[in-house]
């Protein structure tokens, strides 16, 4: 019998081994923290601390069957259930109790069963960054229930939970995160909660179980720092630190807020001055109506004619729109894409000169996206320059004038990013800026999902999506019954990661070779969707998935040496990223129809235009019901701070955006400061004109504090008012950091604390800096 895998209670130790054949009776295990007793035959397990009274750590259940003989040698006993082929072994070694529980076959099993009686205060919960429920109330209750099946891998975070129990914290460690399901329901009124693991034919050894510890309660992320020394004892917890030993370039995400650059076309509205866009059509028409060539002849040869007649509309607005200003820009960038947008008639007029002559001598199937945007860029300006800037200024949100926006409003830190990898391979010189500056530039990628190559050039795919026929036929995942598991919203199938392995290496050594990107950006790798593969070409358990998943990220990092981030933040990934999106800002209400109702008040918006998608940038008030279960600072725990504050830079879900929900921006606001991770935001040009001022006033109070505290451990939480709006983070032993999120003032020892506002107050007593929301966002935000 197996004794690695033990949950650990105080136990009175007997010396020796004794041995008797099973009984109904109980064995009991003690020391000077606790004693516990166990019963073999129904597997009830009760702690009785030597503080307080007793805790059930797991019901009884009937229908196990006889045990078969116990043996206990000292704070250890085992013993088999011979009708269920399972094996059991408890220990009890100071303040830790271990359970581990085996199989010979393949099949379900259940424990423990919990029924969170009245000595059970709260549950603290790794729900994303952490959540702190209220056993007494009934709101609470019905959610976890109607909730539905959680799990220990995307469900929470961090396999652990933790008992609030007064004054004692009893923390359970799931020591086996794979195959696990949790279920809340209500037994004799009270809530019930049932934790079931499936023993797979993928497991070599089929064996799940907890380590249990029993603390005092000084602080309700208690079992947040078990779980961290847990980790430290196995040798998985990757500091920061080391990280960037590997990856420098990772030590700029000190102080760096966090942002997604929308409008890559390589032409915008915004590279025609507004009082010259009207003759810059009148001068399009004209040339098309001459007889001779001319460039705007092969314009309008090559354009749509709808956006033909948008370019007649502005000719004749004394105002032109920007909406059918951006319709011309993008159609002129999709020109400017075109191999043949060049023909030597429609230029003979035109002064071409240095490189763009170059260029048109190499043949146009030899020159790059750079190239041949860079060469069609110049051909367009040297027909149209005295009302189009210089090509090195065109652009939107990925832009070297936006960069340049940036750096003048004082943002030095920066984490960027794009949606796609289309726009900036046409203009590489923005990622190569952006490096010079000091900020992350980067790209999004993903390998989630796979579709049918037939459906290329549709509205029924994506880039990422898009691999061969070969890999479509092959690399899905596969069910127990065989049929294949479906993509995002239901499209094509879900990748393996065995199979996909090649084709990441191939595309992104394409996007490193195209881009000087120093970031990279996987979606859902890290978020802990992970799956048995029944498929016979790459058959693989959620063990195997996960190693999968972790080394295609470890292999970006340190191939390209660069920081690599992921949505989510399950913990078989911290060791790997830098950056999760998700964690502070879990993305929520997925289903809800108000949230896409477009004549609900809850729209989150359309997915469009592009160069600013509504989902990302129209400000919305947030449900009352999100903000109770998601962002109320009274429930939420900075439980995955405890554990990672050194290891992993979190920040938002990229839906769900510091300024998305303009009715929590000063409650997210304040979090984000007390839990010292950075925002995120979406921008592009009009957008940073419309919230800098707010951004500038943020980052100066943040960014300075988090080039100090930002890869510094999370020591300390407290609650320090009856009502759970003071609260309190140390950081570093150095830091405290205390947020008032109640509308009046509030005092804490010698520091007075405003109302809506966070002092950081150094230990040394050298400083303190406060920071209040300001009167704009808590007026826009109705906070």
């Amino acid at each position: 019998m197996h004794k690695g895998l033990s949950i650990i209670f105080c136990v009175a130790a007997a010396l020796g081994c004794t041995v008797w054949a099973a009984q109904s009776q109980r064995i009991t295990l003690g020391n000077e923290y606790w004693a516990i007793e166990v019963s073999p035959q129904t597997l009830e397990i009760t702690a009785r601390p030597a503080a307080a009274g007793s805790i059930q750590l797991s019901q009884g259940q009937s229908g196990l069957g006889r045990p078969g003989k116990v043996a206990r040698t000292g704070n250890l006993v085992e013993w088999d259930l011979e009708d269920k082929k399972i094996s059991i072994a408890v220990e009890l070694q100071e303040n830790d109790l271990s359970v581990r529980i085996s199989s010979q076959e393949s099949g379900g099993f259940i424990w423990p069963l919990l029924q969170l009686s009245e000595n059970v205060r709260g549950l603290v919960w790794p729900r994303a960054e952490g959540s702190w429920i209220p056993l007494d109330n009934p709101r609470w209750v019905e959610y976890m229930i109607e909730h539905g099946r959680w799990n220990t891998l995307e469900g929470l975070s961090m396999p652990f939970w933790g008992l609030d129990c007064e004054g004692l914290s009893v923390t359970y460690i799931a020591t086996n995160p794979y195959n696990n399901a949790i279920d809340f329901g209500r037994k004799d009124g009270k809530p019930e909660m049932t934790f079931t693991h499936e023993f797979t034919p993928f497991q070599t050894e089929k064996e799940y179980g907890f380590l249990i510890r029993l603390s005092d309660n000084d602080s309700p992320v208690e079992p947040a720092k078990k779980f961290r020394d847990w980790l430290e004892q196995q040798g998985r917890l990757v500091a920061m630190a080391e990280k960037i030993r590997k990856t420098p370039r990772a030590e700029r995400l000190l102080g760096a807020a966090h942002i997604y650059l929308w409008g890559d076309e390589p032409f915008s509205r915004h590279d025609i001055p507004r009082n010259k866009w009207r003759s810059f059509c009148q001068e399009l028409i004209e040339q098309a109506q001459a007889s001779g060539p001319s460039v705007g002849k092969r314009i309008k040869e090559l354009m749509e004619p709808g956006k033909w007649g948008e370019v007649i509309r502005i000719s004749k607005s004394e105002w032109p729109d920007n909406y059918t200003k951006t319709q011309v820009a993008n159609e002129l960038s999709r020109l400017i894409g075109r191999k043949d947008f060049f023909d030597d008639h429609s230029w003979s007029q035109a002064p071409l000169h240095g490189q763009v002559i170059e260029l048109l001598e190499r043949d146009r199937d030899t020159l790059s996206p750079a190239e041949l945007c860079r060469m069609n860029s110049l051909l367009l300006h040297s027909a149209f320059e005295k009302f189009v800037l210089a090509p090195d200024q065109w652009g939107d949100g990925v832009s070297v004038k936006m960069l340049r926006q940036f750096q003048q409003h004082g943002f030095d830190r920066m984490r960027l990013c794009v949606a796609g990898w289309e726009g900036a391979e046409k203009r590489p010189a923005v990622a190569r800026l952006a490096d010079e500056m000091g900020y992350l530039f980067g790209t999004y990628d993903s390998y989630h999902s796979i579709h049918d190559p037939a459906l290329l050039g549709t509205d029924e795919t994506w880039p990422t999506a898009q691999f061969d026929q070969h890999l479509y036929d092959t690399g899905l995942i596969i069910r127990r019954d065989g049929t294949a598991l479906s993509g995002f919203k239901g499209v094509g199938g879900k990748l393996s990661p065995l199979a996909a392995r090649p084709y990441v290496e191939k595309r992104v050594r394409r996007h490193m070779q195209n881009v000087p990107y120093s970031y990279y950006f996987v979606d859902c790798d890290a978020y802990g969707e992970l799956y048995d593969d029944y498929s016979p070409r790459h058959r693989a358990g959620q063990a195997d998935d996960a190693r999968a998943r972790a080394d295609r990220m470890r292999w970006i990092g340190e191939t390209f040496k660069v920081p690599v981030g992921s949505e989510g933040g399950c913990h078989l990934f911290a060791e790997v990223i830098c950056v999760s999106e998700g964690i502070f800002g879990p993305l929520f209400g997925w289903g809800d129809p108000d949230m896409k109702n477009r004549d609900s008040e809850y729209f989150l918006g359309r997915y469009y235009p592009p160069d600013g998608p509504e989902i990302f940038v129209k400000q919305v008030p947030m449900k009352e019901q999100y903000q109770f279960f998601c962002y109320d600072p009274r429930f939420r725990l900075p439980l995955y701070e405890i554990v990672y504050h050194d290891s992993v830079v979190t920040t938002n879900h990229w839906q769900n955006g510091s300024l998305k929900f303009d009715n929590m921006i000063g409650t997210v606001e304040l979090t984000a400061l007390l839990y010292m991770v950075p925002p995120l935001y979406h921008m592009n040009l009009d957008e940073f004109a419309k919230h800098r001022e707010m951004m500038k006033r943020y980052y100066k109070f943040f960014s300075p504090l988090h080039r100090e505290l930002g890869f510094s451990q999370m020591t300390e939480f407290n609650w320090l008012s009856g009502d759970r709006l003071l609260q309190r983070t140390v950081l570093g032993n150095e830091v405290e950091l205390v947020a008032n999120f109640s509308h009046e003032a509030r005092q804490y020892g010698e520091l007075a604390i405003p109302a809506r506002s966070i002092v950081a107050s150094w230990k040394d007593k050298t400083k303190t800096q406060t920071f209040s929301v300001s009167a704009d966002s808590a007026a826009a935000g109705r906070d």
